[in-house]
């Protein structure tokens, strides 16, 4: 009698958001690319924004580490990044397109423009895109879910699916192939990306749906790269 009575009083505590009860179960596996696809967008829109880790190796063998925040709106999606790149680390921001790159005390002196950052791009020809504007467009699109999951539906075949944990997280997991490249993604409950591995990049999120502000650098502070 008094198990049940407990049951019965937490049962009803837990309608008020009281006796913490077992975790919410990962979601069924869904059948298909386009499922999969349809399913991760839904969670990623719902949630909006998250917390971001991202490991990598670059194409000439540096190691890449990034933390960042990332506010998800589709083609207008945006990023506050802080990236170490074979040990040196460095601030960038990619909002409205752009992607920003925060220069040390150094070059602004070698600069000489008296500006804090600059752009980067994948194919500019000044020194700092010629070092980092194709690796950090890559690291952009690969923190970039949306874009994953556009892959996922473009080309993505599931391979297999399981439901597992991450770092104590229930989620599905799914080995994919997007048109001849490996990926895995594990999604949690609510469908949202929990890790995501293409080729030689993984990408962890948490804190998902968390206050995330991203604000491109005021033209006045942003300087010529040439």
């Amino acid at each position: 009698m008094r198990a049940t009575g407990f049951a019965a009083v937490c049962t009803a505590l837990l309608l008020l958001g009281g006796c913490s009860g077992a975790e919410k179960p990962a979601a069924p596996p869904v059948g298909d690319a386009a499922q999969l696809a349809s399913a991760a967008a839904a969670g990623t829109q719902k949630a909006r924004s998250s917390k971001i880790a991202l490991e990598t190796t670059a194409e000439d063998g540096r190691k890449v580490v990034v933390t960042s925040s990332g506010l998800y709106e589709g083609p207008n999606s945006k990023f506050s990044m802080v990236a170490e790149i074979a040990g040196e680390k460095r601030d960038l921001i990619f909002a409205d397109g752009v992607l920003y790159y925060h220069l040390s005390d150094a070059q602004v002196q070698e600069l000489q423009t008296g500006k804090e950052w600059v752009k980067i791009t994948a194919g500019g020809k000044d020194a700092l895109s010629a070092a980092n504007g194709e690796l950090m467009t890559n690291v952009v699109e690969t923190l970039d879910p949306t874009r994953t999951i556009d892959r996922i539906s473009e080309s993505g075949k599931v391979i297999k699916s399981e439901q597992t944990e991450v770092n104590g997280t229930a989620a599905t997991h799914y080995v994919l192939d997007l048109g001849g490249a490996p990926a895995e993604v594990w999604l949690d409950a609510e469908q949202r990306p929990v890790r995501v591995t293409v080729g030689k990049a993984t990408v962890k999120y948490d804190s998902w749906a968390s206050d995330v502000v991203i604000i491109a650098p005021p033209p006045e502070a942003v300087g010529d790269s040439r």
